[in-house]
């Protein structure tokens, strides 16, 4: 009897243990190997509302491109603007018209074109208003910025050119921590005046097929945990207290039976 008191004792914490152990995720766990797959889903990012454009205009006499230069870079007494760094976040803002005011060239819509467009449409403007013949121009998002809640390291990640998809994003964030739900992470996006959100299945190959997998600006990535840390612990604890109380019980009766 006392034998299968220890026994029945075994299973129960057997029992206990294997269900309080995390089940273990593989990233894309049905990925052929040693096959090439077609990239289909290509999103270059396209200006928003909100959005902080650094436009750097660059040609042989800097002096002439100074004027243009001085909202978003540095330029200093000789108007060499050659360091291109940003003040900041810097940048022209997007306003809710979907315009920037530029220097000299006024008030550019820019909202829905793709960084490559605003970058020709204004050094097309510089050349055809013979502000700058050879004029080079550069565009970048300033505060492009993807944000992760959950069962992930929380914060902020701030992305200078513009592309980044889920797995580098979640990469850069340190991974997902095993408590998280691999096969349901959320990304939340706003577009158009709209609130969108997508499930994303990290565990199989069709997460490249996902219109969230190109992350775009101010996504929040959302990683949902299977259980909180402490609904984990505590139904832990509670069921170590009820199994030393069957043992107890179990063992007391074996003794008493016994006499």
């Amino acid at each position: 009897m006392k034998s299968n008191v220890k026994i029945l004792t075994a299973s129960v914490f057997l029992l206990m243990l294997t269900a309080c152990s995390p089940k273990n995720y593989i990233y894309l766990e049905d990925m052929p190997i040693d096959r090439r797959m077609p990239i289909t889903n290509t999103v270059e990012p396209r200006v928003k509302e909100g959005d902080r454009l650094g436009i750097s205009i660059q040609c042989k006499n800097m002096q002439l491109a100074a004027p243009f230069n001085s909202y978003s870079f540095r330029v200093d007494q000789t108007g060499d603007a050659a360091s291109g760094k940003l003040i900041g976040d810097g940048g022209y803002l997007v306003d809710k018209s979907g315009y920037i005011n530029f220097p000299i060239l006024g008030r550019l819509q820019v909202i829905g074109l793709t960084l490559d467009q605003v970058s020709e449409y204004v050094r097309k403007l510089l050349v055809e208003g013979h502000h700058i013949p050879d004029a080079v121009v550069e565009t970048t998002i300033t505060n492009f910025t993807i944000y992760g809640l959950g069962a992930l390291s929380p914060g902020k990640l701030t992305v200078r050119d513009g592309h980044i998809n889920l797995l580098q994003a979640i990469a850069q964030m340190g991974d997902l921590q095993n408590r998280a739900k691999f096969d349901k992470v959320r990304v939340i996006r706003e577009e158009d005046g709209q609130r969108m959100e997508f499930d994303v299945d990290l565990t199989t190959k069709e997460l490249y097929e996902s219109p969230a997998f190109n992350l775009q600006q101010n996504d929040i990535v959302y990683a949902e945990p299977r259980k909180r840390n402490n609904d984990v612990f505590g139904k832990t604890m509670t069921g170590i207290s009820l199994a030393a109380t069957l043992a107890s019980i179990a063992y007391s009766l074996t003794y008493i039976l016994r006499k």
